[in-house]
C-alpha cells in the first residue's frame, strides 16, 4: 500500500466514525425517509449531486415503479457507526 492508499482508507475510515446527520440531508431536499423507515431513504437529486458520506453508506438500491411509468429509486444506507 502507498501513501494515497492509506489516505484514501483513512477518509473512508472518517466517514464510517461519525454518525451520518440524515436530518441535514432530508433538510437539504437530497433525501426524505422512505415510508418512516428507519434506514431506508428515497433519493431526490441526481447521483452526480449525492454527498459521498451517503454514497459510502448505500448498502441496497431499489426502483419502484410509480403510477405514470417513472420510477424511485430507494436507497438502503448502513447508519452504524463503526469505532475502529
Amino acid at each position: 500500500m502507498d501513501s494515497k492508499d492509506l489516505e484514501e482508507l483513512r477518509r473512508v475510515k472518517g466517514i464510517f466514525s461519525t454518525a451520518l446527520d440524515v436530518d441535514k440531508y432530508i433538510s437539504e431536499g437530497i433525501t426524505s425517509r422512505y415510508r418512516n423507515t428507519k434506514t431506508k431513504f428515497v433519493l431526490h437529486c441526481s447521483k452526480e449531486e449525492l454527498p459521498e458520506a451517503i454514497s459510502r453508506r448505500v448498502n441496497k438500491l431499489e426502483f419502484i415503479p410509480n403510477k405514470d411509468g417513472s420510477s424511485t429509486l430507494i436507497l438502503g444506507l448502513n447508519l452504524k457507526v463503526s469505532k475502529c
